[in-house]
C-alpha cells in the first residue's frame, strides 16, 4: 500500500466522506437506482481477493436479460468509492438501506467492457479490468464495496445514465495485523418437498444429491474449505433419508429408483458422514424440530424425548458424534423459548441477528445470555450477501467473509477487549453453482489477518455476555398445536405398547423417528397435510395397542370352592409381547394373585389357566386385565361370573342336624306309640266269644 496503517480516526473521516458522496449522488440517480433491475447480474470472479498497492482489479461474471425488450450497445463498468467502510455497522446499514450505490464508475476506456446486443433471454459474459492507478482510491484500510453496473440503449433508442443491471461485492484492504477468528458453518438439513403421504419427496432429494444438484454442490463446497475453519451442522434425518434411498427403502409404491440414482444417494451419504467425522460437527435434533411448537408445552417433554431418541439412534447408526444445537427459525426466538430449550446449558441455540437487537460485533458470534432457567449459549447466525444486488455466488460469499474478517481485525486492533470474529452461517438452501468454482472459497482463509476457527473452539473459549433485549413475542407461526397433540398421543400409545414387547428397540426407534419428522419445521408450509398425517399416525399407534386383548369365559362354574378356568390373550401386533394378568373381584374379601408374565408371539392367541378359591362365596364377579412388566395395566378388562356348585360345610352341618332331629323325632314317636298300645291291651276286659 502507498501509506502505513492509519488510525481509526482517519478511517472514520474517510467513511464520513463516503456518506457525503452517497448523499449528493442526486435525487434522480437515487430514485432510479432503487428500482428493480431489469437484468440479472452474477459476479463469478474477483481478483485479487485482498487489495494491495499496485494490484489490477479484475471483475468478471454474466448478465442475463430477463425482460422482454432487447438492449443494444451494452457496456459494463466497474464501480467503487474512493474511501472504504471501516466498521461492519456501515456495511449492515448500507445493505439494510436498500441502496445499491457503491461509488463512481471507472470510465477509463480500457476499463469498460463492450458487450454489444443483449436479446431477451440471452446471457453475456463481462470482464472489467481496472489498474490500481485508475482505481483512484485513498488507500485507507478497510473494505471497499466494488461492483459492476451495466448501461444500454433501449429499443426506442433512448440511453440513460442509470444502470439497467448491477451487482455488488466487497474488496478488503488491510495490512497484516491482529488476526481474526474466521470460520464457515455449513448446515445440511432435510428439504421441505413432501409427498401426499407426508414423507420427503424421494425424487426431489435424489435430484438434489445427484451431479449438479444443490445439495451435491453444497457438500462439495464444504469439502473444499480448510478443516480448521469449518463446522458442519448435520440433520441426522438427512443421513437416514439418503440411506433409505440408497437401499430402496420407504419409497412410495409408484417410485422406483435407478441404479445411478441409488448410487448418487449412497455417495452423498458417505461423503457427508466422512466430512462429519473429519471436521467439527454439530448436530441438529432429528428432522430439525419446531421447538417453538412444543417447547414448554404440556406435551413438550414426551415429544422432545422422542426427538432426542431418534437423534441418538441415527448418530450411533452412522458413527457420528457432536454437540447438539437448537435452531429455531427466524422470528421464532423469544426469552421463554430460550429458557425452555436450555437443557443442561451446554446446548447452543442458533439465532438470527434480528432476535438480538442489542447485539454488537465486538461481542463475538458465540456468547451467553441469561434466562429464567440459567445461562444459554447463543450462536449469532450471520448470513452473507443478504440484501445485496446481484446473485449470491462463491465469489461474493468469499469476499463478504473476508470483509467481515478484515473489519474485525481493525476492531481488535483498536480494542483489546473486543471479541469480534468472522463466523458466517451458510444458507442450507443455497446452490453454490458448478463445482469448478468451489475451490475459490478456500482463499478466504489465506490472508495473514485470518485465523481459521471452528465453533467448538469458540464454545470452549471465553465468551461475552449478552445483556440486551430478546424478543418477547414470536413473529413466526409454528406447527399446528393439533399436530403436536396427535404426535404426543401416538407416543403415549407407543410407550404403553413398548412396555409389553419382548424387544422394544425397533418400535421405539421407528416411532420416535416418525414423531420427530412430524414436528419438523418443514411442516409449517403444509399445515393441513401435517395435521392429517399426525392424526393418522396416532390412530395407527392406538390400533396396535388395541390389537392386544384379553378374553375370559362368559361364566365359570366350579365343582368346589377351588378350581381353574381359561383366559385367552391375543397378540395382533408384529412383535412378540410379554404380558401377565391382574385379577380382581367385586368381593373385597377375595385376594387374587397376579398371573406371571408369559410370552405371546406375534399374531398368536395364547390361553392361560387361572386358579381361584372363592371360599364361602357361591358366586362372584371377576375381571382380568393385561399387566405389563412395569406393573402398569392397560386395555379393556375381561369381566365374567364365577359360581361354586359345592354346598358349604355349614349347610352340610345344618342338613345333618336336621336329619338327626327328624330321625330322633321319628324314633320318639315310634317308641311312644308302642308303649301306648301295650297299656291299652292290659287294661281292656276279656271280649273273647263264648
Amino acid at each position: 500500500m502507498t501509506s502505513p496503517r492509519r488510525g481509526l480516526g482517519a478511517a472514520l473521516l474517510a467513511a464520513a466522506a463516503l456518506l457525503v458522496a452517497l448523499a449528493v449522488a442526486g435525487p434522480a440517480q437515487a430514485a432510479t437506482e432503487a428500482q428493480e433491475p431489469r437484468l440479472h447480474v452474477t459476479i463469478s470472479g474477483l481478483s485479487p481477493a485482498v487489495l494491495t498497492d499496485g494490484d489490477t482489479v479484475t471483475l468478471s461474471g454474466t448478465v442475463t436479460n430477463r425482460g422482454e425488450q432487447e438492449w443494444t450497445s451494452v457496456q459494463a463498468y466497474l464501480v467503487a468509492p474512493r474511501t472504504p467502510f471501516t466498521t461492519r455497522q456501515q456495511i449492515t446499514a448500507a445493505v439494510e438501506s436498500g441502496t445499491s450505490y457503491t461509488g463512481e464508475r471507472r470510465v477509463d476506456l480500457e476499463s469498460i467492457d463492450e458487450l454489444g446486443t443483449l436479446a431477451p433471454g440471452a446471457t453475456l459474459a463481462f470482464r472489467v479490468r481496472v489498474p490500481f492507478d485508475v482505481l483512484d482510491i485513498t488507500g485507507a484500510e478497510g473494505v471497499y464495496p466494488v461492483g459492476v453496473q451495466l448501461l444500454g440503449t433501449a429499443e426506442d433508442g433512448s440511453r440513460s445514465g442509470t444502470a439497467i443491471g448491477r451487482a455488488t461485492t466487497f474488496l478488503p484492504s488491510v495490512d497484516a495485523g491482529t488476526t481474526t477468528p474466521t470460520g464457515l458453518v455449513v448446515p445440511f438439513v432435510m428439504p421441505d418437498r413432501r409427498t401426499t403421504s407426508g414423507y420427503v419427496a424421494p425424487l426431489d432429494l435424489v435430484e438434489r444429491v445427484s451431479d449438479g444438484g444443490q445439495l451435491r454442490r453444497l457438500l462439495d463446497l464444504a469439502r473444499s474449505v480448510p478443516e480448521a475453519g469449518l463446522t458442519v451442522v448435520v440433520d441426522p434425518a438427512l443421513l437416514v433419508a439418503l440411506d433409505d434411498l440408497a437401499n430402496g427403502r420407504r419409497l412410495p409404491e409408484d417410485v422406483t429408483l435407478t441404479d445411478p440414482q441409488r448410487a448418487a444417494a449412497a455417495q452423498a451419504r458417505d461423503d457427508l458422514v466422512e466430512l462429519g467425522r473429519s471436521v467439527t460437527c454439530w448436530v441438529l435434533g432429528y428432522a430439525r424440530p419446531d421447538v417453538l411448537a412444543f417447547a414448554g408445552a404440556d406435551d413438550g417433554e414426551i415429544v422432545s424425548g422422542a426427538v432426542d431418541r431418534a437423534t441418538i439412534t441415527a448418530l450411533d447408526r452412522f458413527g457420528l458424534s457432536g454437540r447438539t444445537v437448537t435452531w429455531p427459525t427466524a422470528g421464532g426466538v423469544t426469552e421463554s423459548l430460550l429458557a425452555a430449550v436450555r437443557g443442561d446449558g451446554e446446548r447452543p441455540v442458533m439465532v438470527q441477528r434480528s432476535a438480538l437487537p442489542d447485539w454488537e460485533p465486538r461481542l463475538g458470534s458465540v456468547l451467553l445470555t441469561d434466562t429464567t432457567a440459567g445461562p444459554v449459549p447463543l450462536l449469532v447466525a450471520s448470513g452473507l450477501d443478504e440484501g445485496l444486488p446481484g446473485a449470491r455466488t462463491v465469489t461474493t460469499v468469499r469476499q463478504r467473509l473476508l470483509a467481515e474478517s478484515a473489519l474485525s481485525s481493525l476492531e481488535r486492533s483498536a480494542s483489546a477487549t473486543s471479541r469480534a470474529d468472522a463466523v458466517a452461517v451458510i444458507d442450507p438452501t443455497w446452490d453454490p453453482g458448478p463445482t469448478t468454482a468451489t475451490a475459490d472459497l478456500a482463499a478466504a482463509f489465506d490472508p495473514d489477518f485470518v485465523r481459521p476457527v471452528d465453533l467448538e473452539t469458540l464454545m470452549t473459549s471465553p465468551r461475552s455476555g449478552y445483556r440486551g433485549d430478546v424478543a418477547g413475542q414470536t413473529r413466526a407461526t409454528p406447527v399446528d398445536p393439533a399436530q403436536v397433540r396427535s404426535v404426543a398421543q401416538a407416543l403415549e400409545a407407543t410407550s404403553s405398547l413398548a412396555a409389553l414387547l419382548v424387544d422394544d428397540t425397533r418400535l421405539l426407534q421407528t416411532r420416535s423417528a416418525r414423531a420427530a419428522e412430524l414436528v419438523s419445521v418443514t411442516w409449517r408450509d403444509h399445515a393441513d397435510q401435517g395435521v392429517a398425517t399426525a392424526r393418522a399416525f396416532a390412530r395407527s399407534a392406538r390400533s396396535d395397542l388395541t390389537s392386544i386383548s384379553v378374553e375370559g369365559p362368559p361364566a365359570v362354574t366350579l365343582s368346589s370352592t377351588e378350581g381353574s378356568f381359561p383366559i385367552t390373550v391375543t397378540n395382533g401386533t408384529d412383535d412378540a409381547i410379554e404380558v401377565g394378568l391382574r385379577l380382581s373381584s367385586t368381593n373385597p374379601r377375595l385376594s387374587l394373585p397376579d398371573v406371571d408374565p408369559v410370552t405371546v408371539e406375534a399374531g398368536e392367541r395364547r390361553t392361560l389357566t387361572v386358579n381361584v378359591d372363592v371360599g364361602e362365596q357361591s358366586s362372584s364377579t371377576f375381571s382380568a386385565v393385561l399387566l405389563a412388566g412395569d406393573g402398569a395395566t392397560f386395555g379393556e378388562p375381561a369381566v365374567f361370573n364365577v359360581r361354586s356348585s359345592r354346598v358349604g360345610a355349614a349347610v352340610w352341618v345344618a342338613m345333618g342336624a336336621a336329619t338327626v332331629f327328624v330321625v330322633l323325632a321319628l324314633l320318639r314317636r315310634f317308641t311312644t306309640g308302642r308303649r301306648q298300645v301295650r297299656g291299652a291291651d292290659l287294661d281292656a276286659p276279656d271280649r273273647r266269644p263264648t
